[in-house]
């Protein structure tokens, strides 16, 4: 549930002190205008992500007011080479 108008720098902005990551990608709508409302952030170590998780999720971002809080959860695809291929998929699409 992040607020549409957020973009990938903002919510990087967002991240300065919940761990270390490798990975962020916050998708784009069709035209670019705005984000589709979800990102994906893999951490180095499950710690960190199990600490994001506790830190962020039914949280707001600060940045802009959104109506809904984050709905924090694991993907199903794990790790940056998992994460870089998902996305290399989707591109070919």
């Amino acid at each position: 549930n992040i607020p549409v108008m957020y973009t990938q720098e903002m919510l990087v902005s967002e991240c300065v002190n919940i761990g270390t990551f490798d990975f962020l990608y916050l998708p784009r709508s069709g035209n670019g205008q705005t984000n589709l409302t979800y990102a994906f952030i893999n951490f180095v170590s499950e710690e960190q992500a199990l600490a994001f998780k506790e830190q962020w999720h039914k949280k707001r971002l600060t940045q802009l007011v959104a109506r809904k809080p984050l709905n924090v959860s694991f993907a199903g695809v794990q790790g940056l080479r998992g994460n870089l291929m998902q996305l290399k998929k989707k591109k070919t699409r």
